[in-house]
């Protein structure tokens, strides 16, 4: 089974780099630099906290964040061990300094869809376009050859769990109201 997922992997990025176009590599350069360490998502939660009624909503982003950041690339990387396919087979294609850690699940994946599932049901009309730009920096990462599609989709999953369980919990997280 995980030969077959392997396989299924490097049919993926191989297809993605034959139909790359210096556009597209601006693009997805820029896309993923904006998922370097939740940046974006850091950014996009400074207006929740200008409003009252809408601080929760920055609280839970913030905490749905750090929550799955810490369970995929503090603890799942270190036990999966799982090398990025830029570290086996793409390190001649990439188009951005080469990361140092393993590969699953794709933290980026994974904070971009913590983020915006938090605000997908706490702030629906602000869902789509959250959800649009966390796709867009799931898909920059295997774009860029640093993750295979069974990480990103690893991610996406760990990321959508999280941010489900971070709204019930997030009111109760005191650290967050000092």
């Amino acid at each position: 089974m995980r030969a077959r997922i392997q396989n299924w992997d490097e049919k993926i990025l191989f297809k993605l780099l034959d139909n790359r176009t210096p556009t597209a590599n601006k693009m997805m350069i820029i896309l993923t630099i904006l998922g370097n360490g939740g940046l974006v998502w850091f950014a996009s939660s400074i207006p929740f906290f200008l409003s009252n009624r809408w601080r929760l909503t920055g609280y839970t982003m913030l905490f749905a964040m750090i929550m799955v950041w810490f369970s995929g690339e503090v603890t799942i990387k270190h036990i999966v061990r799982r090398k990025r396919p830029c570290h086996v087979k793409f390190k001649d294609y990439l188009l951005i300094k080469n990361p140092p850690h393993y590969s699953f699940p794709s933290s980026h994946s994974s904070t971009s869809f913590a983020v915006s599932t938090v605000v997908m049901i706490m702030c629906p009309w602000w869902g789509v376009p959250f959800m649009i730009m966390a796709g867009l920096i799931a898909f920059s990462r295997m774009y860029m050859l640093v993750h295979y599609p069974s990480d990103v989709l690893a991610g996406v999953l760990l990321g959508i769990i999280g941010g489900i369980i971070a709204i019930p919990l997030s009111p109760y997280i005191p650290f967050f109201y000092l």
